[in-house]
């Protein structure tokens, strides 16, 4: 009589169904047909699954737990439950290293899997045996890995190519019966010429032996768990022959060692963005006929000219055994008899692992570095000073712009800009993002971190742009317009220069018009009139923009921060600029006024920042009670341009007179600590964003006052004390004075008060907070939308669908 099945604790199925590493789709495809008839997966997994080595998921090797915990293999353990309970706290590896990528399978490359019946049935239907003499065999040595073999083997016939060669396949006498009963499956269509071995050869051995069944030919060695696509083969064969001395040849891949892409000598799973059949047909865009002579191949997918393989002979299997470093060898023989070893940097090959060698590849790896180095001293330092010299750099950056040029289309936009943060930043990012919204792919550039004299482009939504090596403004300006062309933009859009040499308003002018790009340019501030950026004088306050003759005595006595450039020679350099551009922008009326006094002639376009549609929110405010101290938020980074020592000077005579004044400052300053010594201020400290609203609300401030003693050109802040319905005290001076006039709302103090504290102080107690009326409420609660940026914004078309 049959025993039942073993009953599993509710806790312990639940554990496991919970825990995120049981795949019941995974675990279902390793079981033999009906093995799982009227059981649970999971139950099924731990009552016997787990002995006999099966796999409940992707993220956890069963065999590989009780191999390398053999504490837990003796206790007889569940390894999963082992792993869920003790395991994982005590740092245990669930996965050897090649497959730890599958634990974040959502931003990993899938496995590989075998083609469908449907899949073959299609490659069939139009696939014809070539009648042309092969002028080179392709070969397959198959061991293990019944997908990625398929797979691989299916993605060679699918890309036809224009060079004669033949598929031929060796079956190393493997462990899988369905694999070789496939191989024959295959060959008896006629699809592959295979060559059984009537015992296990090892990898080198079968490689020998295919490479001995046709003398007269070249060969490429082909692992069974690679995938090729489009035309790699031809591009193979011609990096081969373009030269007489070239012996072999090897292709980017995604785990190649030196030949890896987009990190060398790592392993590379993310996801890119694009399959890998648009990655190789991006290589061999990128660098058509690109190669770099390296110290050796690698034999997941090495070509291998004829007449090399008569000079140098075979693979060494006597030293190399089973396999690895088998062709490090062969690669330094062919470098001492004259042969050249070359990387095709027009080719990539998807390497999904090692399904030819299985768990003892780190031992082999070891051994077989040890015997290379033997057999040709000095190999490792010559590997070494290799990777140091990184000759592959260049193609690796030219496949990185090429993915950023696919990801636009034609259509991105790239944005200049600094990296000090503040109001440039967050239009940036909000222009950035609606872009990306409408399908429009935005880069930026800006200055390289700790580099002074560079220039660091990026793609801040790509994925694993490594390769990108900043631009110097003194001595790139080709290559820079070189990769302006590459991206394939639609539009430059320079927001700010602020950390980028003097010379980078020209560098950026000159190199849009070698790429055939207009550019577009935002004026945040007055960087470009005044070194100083925010016309601030060594009084403190706005200078009132004096003769020219003026500005120079105070650039050459008081400095900016860019030292003490000449402000002519300043103000022609971004003329130079402002000139070349499509458009100017400016974000207020007050900005293009006062621009357009230092450059006479020139139009700007007004274009207030884009901002989201607000919730009505209610007043923050109530009445004070009789006696209470009026409550007066400053709001956002306040440095001395914002009027941080106007503020200081307004809290501390507040103080000495005992006027019923209280400040917050929900942001922070450059002077905190002697702010909050004087007894009325209080800091909150840096906020988010999305925080901003919600804090200023439960701080229910009397006035917003804005101190800013210089022309503000926009001002988010006082977006965000309008939204609050906080009543506005600013100077009448720049956008926010221009906004509010546009309101009819707030308080706006003379010019002078900047000078006279005590006047200031007197506003701030006597003004009387009346509602925002009806229309400004619509104004502000509605926000300010560019829908169909390209088109309201820009004033460009969106491109016609072809």
């Amino acid at each position: 009589m049959a025993r039942a099945p073993r009953e599993i604790p509710t806790e312990t199925l639940l554990l496991v169904t919970r825990s995120g590493l049981f795949d019941p789709a995974h675990y279902r495809l390793q079981c033999p047909p009906g093995a799982l008839e009227g059981q649970d997966p999971v139950a099924h997994y731990l009552r016997e699954g787990w002995q006999q080595g099966l796999d409940p998921s992707q993220g956890f090797a069963t065999r590989f737990y009780l191999e390398r915990n053999p504490d837990v293999a003796s206790s007889g353990a569940n390894p999963l439950l082992h792993y869920l309970q003790a395991g994982r706290e005590e740092g245990r590896a669930a996965l050897p290293p090649e497959r730890e990528r599958l634990l974040a399978a959502a931003d990993c490359i899938d496995p590989p899997r075998a083609p469908t019946p449907a899949e073959w049935a299609a490659l069939e239907a139009t696939w014809t045996p070539d009648p042309r003499p092969p002028v080179l065999d392709v070969i397959v040595p198959v061991y293990a890995g019944f997908d990625e073999t398929m797979r691989c083997l299916y993605s060679v016939l699918a890309a036809p190519q224009r060079t004669p060669f033949r598929l031929l396949v060796v079956d190393d006498h493997g462990p899988e019966p369905a694999l070789r009963a496939a191989l024959r499956d295959l060959a008896a269509r006629g699809l592959i010429e295979l060559h059984a071995t009537p015992q296990n050869l090892g990898f080198v051995g079968a490689c020998n032996l295919g490479m001995a069944l046709h003398p007269e030919r070249d060969v490429l060695l082909l692992n069974s768990d690679t995938e090729v696509h489009n035309d790699w083969l031809d591009r193979m064969h011609a990096a081969a022959r373009r030269r007489p001395d070239t012996g072999t040849v090897t292709p980017f891949s995604n785990n190649a060692e030196i030949f890896s892409y987009p990190r060398a000598n790592r392993d590379n799973w993310l996801r890119l963005g694009l399959d890998d059949a648009a990655l190789d047909r991006l290589a061999a865009e990128a660098n058509p006929g690109g190669e770099a002579e390296v110290p050796t191949g690698v034999g997941f997918c090495m070509y291998v000219r004829r007449d090399c393989l008569d000079r140098i002979g075979l693979l060494d299997e006597a030293n190399f055994g089973k396999g690895y470093g088998e062709e490090n060898d062969l690669c330094r023989r062919a470098a001492a008899a004259g042969w050249r070893n070359i990387l095709a940097a027009d080719v990539f090959v998807r390497h999904h692992g090692a399904a030819s060698f299985g768990a003892s590849k780190a031992a082999r790896v070891e051994a077989a570095v040890r015997k290379v180095e033997e057999l040709h001293p000095g190999y490792g330092q010559l590997v070494s000073d290799f990777i140091t010299a990184n000759p592959m750099q260049g193609y690796r950056e030219a496949l990185d712009l090429a993915r950023m040029g696919a990801r636009a289309g034609g259509g991105g936009v790239l944005m200049v800009t600094h990296d000090w943060g503040g109001g440039t930043e967050r239009h940036v990012r909000d222009l950035s993002a609606l872009l990306e919204a409408e399908g429009i792919p935005a880069f930026t550039l800006r200055p390289a971190p700790d580099s002074p004299g560079l220039l660091k482009l990026d793609d801040p939504l790509g994925r694993e742009m490594v390769n990108l090596r900043p631009y110097s403004v003194a001595r790139d300006l080709p290559r820079f317009a070189e990769a302006l062309r590459r991206l394939k933009l639609r539009l430059v859009h320079i927001h700010h220069l602020a950390g980028m040499p003097e010379a980078a308003a020209d560098f950026l002018r000159l190199a849009c018009a070698r790429a055939g790009l207009a550019y577009d340019v935002t004026l945040h501030d007055y960087m470009a009139a005044c070194p100083r950026i925010t016309m601030i004088d060594r009084g403190g306050v706005y200078c009132g923009e004096p003769a020219l003759e003026s500005c120079e005595r105070c650039i050459a006595r008081d400095g900016s921060p860019f030292g003490h450039p000449s402000v002519w020679e300043w103000r022609e350099r971004f003329g130079r600029l402002l000139r070349g551009a499509r458009r100017r922008y400016v974000p207020d009326a007050d900005v293009a006024e006062r621009l357009g006094r230092h450059f006479p002639g020139l139009g700007f376009t007004l274009r207030p920042h884009p901002e989201p549609a607000l919730p009505e929110r209610p007043a923050t405010a109530t009445a004070p009670a009789p006696g209470a101290a009026r409550h007066v938020v400053v709001i956002g980074a306040i440095g001395p341009h914002k009027g941080s020592v106007l503020l200081q000077e307004l809290a501390t005579r507040a103080q000495r007179r005992a006027l019923p004044l209280r400040f917050t400052i929900l942001g922070y300053t450059d002077r905190d600590d002697a702010l909050r010594a004087i007894g009325n201020v209080a800091i909150t400290g840096a906020y988010e964003e999305a925080e901003l609203p919600q804090r200023l609300a439960e701080l229910a401030p009397d006035l917003a006052f804005f101190p800013a003693v210089w022309p503000e050109t926009y001002s988010y802040t006082l977006s965000a004390a309008l939204a609050g319905k906080v009543y506005p005290v600013a100077f009448g001076l720049g956008a926010i004075a221009t906004r509010l006039r546009a309101l009819g709302w707030g308080e706006l103090l003379p010019m002078t008060a900047m000078l006279r504290p005590d006047t200031v102080l007197d506003a701030l107690l006597d003004c009387q907070p009346r509602p925002l009326p009806e229309e400004g409420r619509a104004r502000v609660a509605e926000g300010l939308a560019y829908p169909g940026l390209l088109g309201r914004y820009y004033g460009l078309e969106a491109e016609q669908e072809a």
